[in-house]
Protein backbone atom coordinates (compact mmCIF):
# COMPACT_ATOMS: atom_id res chain seq x y z
CA UNK A 1 0.00 0.00 0.00
CA UNK A 2 1.14 3.52 -1.14
CA UNK A 3 1.76 5.92 2.23
CA UNK A 4 -1.24 7.57 2.77
CA UNK A 5 -2.02 11.71 3.21
CA UNK A 6 -4.72 12.98 5.74
CA UNK A 7 -6.85 15.52 2.99
CA UNK A 8 -6.85 19.03 4.75
CA UNK A 9 -11.24 18.84 4.99
CA UNK A 10 -10.86 16.05 7.56
CA UNK A 11 -8.19 17.47 9.50
CA UNK A 12 -10.34 18.82 12.04
CA UNK A 13 -12.18 15.62 12.26
CA UNK A 14 -8.69 14.00 12.83
CA UNK A 15 -7.87 16.55 15.44
CA UNK A 16 -10.86 16.27 17.60
CA UNK A 17 -11.07 12.03 17.46
CA UNK A 18 -7.80 12.48 19.18
CA UNK A 19 -8.57 15.32 21.75
CA UNK A 20 -12.01 14.82 22.54
CA UNK A 21 -12.55 12.60 25.79
CA UNK A 22 -13.50 9.05 26.44
CA UNK A 23 -17.04 9.97 27.53
CA UNK A 24 -17.88 11.66 24.65
CA UNK A 25 -16.27 9.15 22.33
CA UNK A 26 -18.29 7.10 24.00
CA UNK A 27 -21.83 8.79 23.12
CA UNK A 28 -20.73 8.79 19.77
CA UNK A 29 -20.67 4.91 20.35
CA UNK A 30 -23.91 4.57 21.67
CA UNK A 31 -25.19 6.45 19.09
CA UNK A 32 -24.32 5.08 16.07
CA UNK A 33 -24.93 1.78 17.03
CA UNK A 34 -28.63 2.55 17.99
CA UNK A 35 -29.28 5.18 15.21
CA UNK A 36 -31.57 3.43 12.11
CA UNK A 37 -29.19 4.88 8.97
CA UNK A 38 -30.45 9.00 8.63
CA UNK A 39 -29.54 11.65 6.60
CA UNK A 40 -25.83 12.97 8.09
CA UNK A 41 -27.48 16.66 9.21
CA UNK A 42 -30.30 14.61 10.79
CA UNK A 43 -27.57 12.04 12.41
CA UNK A 44 -25.51 15.37 13.32
CA UNK A 45 -28.21 16.73 15.58
CA UNK A 46 -28.97 13.43 16.98
CA UNK A 47 -25.43 13.06 18.16
CA UNK A 48 -25.27 16.71 19.04
CA UNK A 49 -28.30 16.38 21.50
CA UNK A 50 -26.26 13.68 23.35
CA UNK A 51 -22.89 15.36 23.17
CA UNK A 52 -22.75 18.73 25.40
CA UNK A 53 -18.79 19.05 24.63
CA UNK A 54 -19.04 19.70 21.13
CA UNK A 55 -20.63 21.75 18.93
CA UNK A 56 -22.77 21.04 15.62
CA UNK A 57 -19.70 21.89 13.58
CA UNK A 58 -17.36 19.99 15.30
CA UNK A 59 -19.78 16.66 15.48
CA UNK A 60 -20.25 17.08 11.86
CA UNK A 61 -16.38 16.87 11.43
CA UNK A 62 -16.03 13.83 13.72
CA UNK A 63 -18.72 11.97 11.36
CA UNK A 64 -17.61 13.00 8.21
CA UNK A 65 -14.12 11.94 8.90
CA UNK A 66 -15.21 8.93 10.78
CA UNK A 67 -17.57 8.03 7.18
CA UNK A 68 -14.31 8.94 5.32
CA UNK A 69 -12.00 6.17 7.24
CA UNK A 70 -14.99 3.77 6.99
CA UNK A 71 -14.69 4.01 3.12
CA UNK A 72 -11.28 4.12 2.93
CA UNK A 73 -10.74 0.93 5.09
CA UNK A 74 -13.74 -0.69 2.78
CA UNK A 75 -11.45 0.60 -0.44
CA UNK A 76 -7.89 -0.84 0.65
CA UNK A 77 -9.55 -3.96 1.88
CA UNK A 78 -11.24 -4.59 -1.73
CA UNK A 79 -8.09 -3.60 -3.88
CA UNK A 80 -4.88 -4.12 -1.30
CA UNK A 81 -6.76 -7.40 0.49
CA UNK A 82 -5.26 -5.37 3.53
CA UNK A 83 -6.70 -6.48 7.04
CA UNK A 84 -8.28 -3.83 9.65
CA UNK A 85 -5.17 -3.08 11.35
CA UNK A 86 -2.85 -3.00 8.43
CA UNK A 87 -5.61 0.05 7.59
CA UNK A 88 -5.89 1.71 11.65
CA UNK A 89 -2.01 1.37 10.83
CA UNK A 90 -1.26 3.31 8.01
CA UNK A 91 -3.98 6.04 9.30
CA UNK A 92 -2.25 6.76 12.47
CA UNK A 93 1.00 6.62 10.80
CA UNK A 94 -0.58 9.35 8.59
CA UNK A 95 -1.37 11.50 11.47
CA UNK A 96 1.68 11.33 12.86
CA UNK A 97 3.87 12.48 10.17
CA UNK A 98 1.09 15.49 9.71
CA UNK A 99 3.06 18.26 11.42
CA UNK A 100 -0.41 19.79 12.22
CA UNK A 101 -2.17 17.18 13.74
CA UNK A 102 0.63 17.14 16.34
CA UNK A 103 0.09 13.83 18.52
CA UNK A 104 1.79 12.10 21.18
CA UNK A 105 2.73 8.33 21.28
CA UNK A 106 0.34 8.20 24.07
CA UNK A 107 -2.30 9.96 22.09
CA UNK A 108 -1.66 7.76 18.82
CA UNK A 109 -2.06 4.66 20.72
CA UNK A 110 -5.53 5.18 22.56
CA UNK A 111 -6.16 7.13 18.97
CA UNK A 112 -5.71 3.65 16.98
CA UNK A 113 -7.56 2.00 19.98
CA UNK A 114 -10.76 4.35 19.30
CA UNK A 115 -10.02 3.44 15.55
CA UNK A 116 -10.72 0.08 15.90
CA UNK A 117 -13.75 0.39 18.19
CA UNK A 118 -15.18 2.67 14.94
CA UNK A 119 -14.38 0.61 12.70
CA UNK A 120 -15.62 -2.54 14.21
CA UNK A 121 -19.30 -1.16 14.32
CA UNK A 122 -21.23 -2.69 11.56
CA UNK A 123 -23.99 0.62 11.98
CA UNK A 124 -24.94 3.99 10.30
CA UNK A 125 -21.46 5.18 9.26
CA UNK A 126 -20.73 1.20 7.52
CA UNK A 127 -24.18 2.13 5.34
CA UNK A 128 -23.11 5.74 4.33
CA UNK A 129 -19.62 4.28 3.61
CA UNK A 130 -21.01 1.79 1.40
CA UNK A 131 -23.85 3.94 -0.11
CA UNK A 132 -21.51 6.63 -0.83
CA UNK A 133 -19.00 4.13 -2.91
CA UNK A 134 -22.14 2.87 -4.76
CA UNK A 135 -23.31 6.49 -6.16
CA UNK A 136 -19.32 7.19 -6.93
CA UNK A 137 -18.84 3.78 -8.73
CA UNK A 138 -18.72 5.50 -12.40
CA UNK A 139 -16.25 6.34 -14.67
CA UNK A 140 -16.89 10.42 -14.52
CA UNK A 141 -18.08 12.30 -11.60
CA UNK A 142 -19.91 15.90 -11.49
CA UNK A 143 -18.34 18.56 -9.74
CA UNK A 144 -19.24 21.67 -10.26
CA UNK A 145 -21.06 23.88 -12.87
CA UNK A 146 -21.21 27.78 -14.12
CA UNK A 147 -23.15 29.53 -17.09
CA UNK A 148 -21.08 32.35 -18.45
CA UNK A 149 -23.16 34.96 -20.18
CA UNK A 150 -22.11 37.39 -22.29
CA UNK A 151 -22.70 39.64 -25.67
CA UNK A 152 -21.23 39.16 -28.34
CA UNK A 153 -22.03 42.16 -31.62
CA UNK A 154 -22.74 41.08 -34.85
CA UNK A 155 -21.55 42.93 -37.61
CA UNK A 156 -23.11 43.02 -41.32
CA UNK A 157 -20.88 43.05 -44.14
CA UNK A 158 -18.52 46.39 -43.57
CA UNK A 159 -16.63 45.99 -40.14
CA UNK A 160 -15.96 49.37 -39.99
CA UNK A 161 -19.87 50.28 -39.18
CA UNK A 162 -21.08 49.86 -35.88
CA UNK A 163 -22.98 46.53 -34.91
CA UNK A 164 -26.15 45.72 -36.41
CA UNK A 165 -26.74 43.86 -33.31
CA UNK A 166 -25.99 41.92 -30.51
CA UNK A 167 -25.92 37.79 -29.89
CA UNK A 168 -26.63 36.67 -25.92
CA UNK A 169 -24.45 33.49 -25.47
CA UNK A 170 -24.52 31.43 -22.72
CA UNK A 171 -21.66 29.14 -21.51
CA UNK A 172 -22.30 26.58 -19.83
CA UNK A 173 -19.03 25.13 -17.97
CA UNK A 174 -19.34 21.85 -16.43
CA UNK A 175 -16.01 20.39 -14.10
CA UNK A 176 -15.96 16.16 -13.52
CA UNK A 177 -13.05 14.05 -11.95
CA UNK A 178 -12.46 10.60 -13.37
CA UNK A 179 -9.30 8.18 -12.59
CA UNK A 180 -7.17 10.60 -14.51
CA UNK A 181 -8.18 13.55 -12.61
CA UNK A 182 -10.30 16.81 -13.11
CA UNK A 183 -11.16 18.05 -16.18
CA UNK A 184 -13.80 20.34 -17.25
CA UNK A 185 -15.77 21.28 -21.04
CA UNK A 186 -17.90 23.72 -22.56
CA UNK A 187 -21.43 23.85 -24.21
CA UNK A 188 -22.90 26.95 -25.56
CA UNK A 189 -26.22 27.06 -24.97
CA UNK A 190 -29.14 29.38 -26.11
CA UNK A 191 -32.99 30.46 -24.91
CA UNK A 192 -34.37 27.50 -25.65
CA UNK A 193 -31.72 25.48 -24.68
CA UNK A 194 -31.21 26.87 -21.17
CA UNK A 195 -35.03 26.19 -20.85
CA UNK A 196 -35.03 22.65 -22.14
CA UNK A 197 -32.40 22.08 -19.43
CA UNK A 198 -34.52 23.55 -17.00
CA UNK A 199 -37.17 21.30 -17.59
CA UNK A 200 -34.99 17.96 -17.51
CA UNK A 201 -33.67 19.39 -14.42
CA UNK A 202 -37.25 19.78 -12.75
CA UNK A 203 -38.45 16.62 -14.19
CA UNK A 204 -35.25 14.74 -12.28
CA UNK A 205 -35.73 16.26 -8.89
CA UNK A 206 -39.66 15.60 -9.14
CA UNK A 207 -38.29 11.85 -9.82
CA UNK A 208 -36.11 12.01 -7.05
CA UNK A 209 -38.67 13.01 -4.74
CA UNK A 210 -41.61 10.49 -6.12
CA UNK A 211 -38.38 7.66 -4.54
CA UNK A 212 -38.19 9.12 -1.75
CA UNK A 213 -41.91 9.41 -0.58
CA UNK A 214 -42.18 5.63 -2.08
CA UNK A 215 -39.10 4.72 0.13
CA UNK A 216 -40.48 5.81 3.04
CA UNK A 217 -44.28 4.71 2.82
CA UNK A 218 -41.66 1.39 3.20
CA UNK A 219 -39.34 2.45 5.86
CA UNK A 220 -36.38 1.78 3.70
CA UNK A 221 -33.50 4.07 4.19
CA UNK A 222 -31.34 5.90 1.35
CA UNK A 223 -28.77 7.90 1.06
CA UNK A 224 -29.32 11.88 0.61
CA UNK A 225 -27.25 12.35 -2.69
CA UNK A 226 -26.60 16.54 -1.41
CA UNK A 227 -24.55 14.41 1.86
CA UNK A 228 -22.23 12.82 -0.36
CA UNK A 229 -19.20 15.02 -0.94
Amino acid sequence: MTELQIPEKFKPGFKLLISIDEKTVQSFIDTFEQAQPLQINDLVSVVTSRVNTLTKKEVKDVIETLISIHNLRDYLQENNDASTNEVIEKISQAVEDDEELEITDEQRQEFERRLVNFLGLDNILSFRSKSIEVIRDHERLFQNSRIHTDMRPVFESGLEDSPAGVAIVNMLKIEYVDLDGKHEFFVALDANDLKQLREQLDIADRKVKAIELMLNQVNIPYLNYLDVE
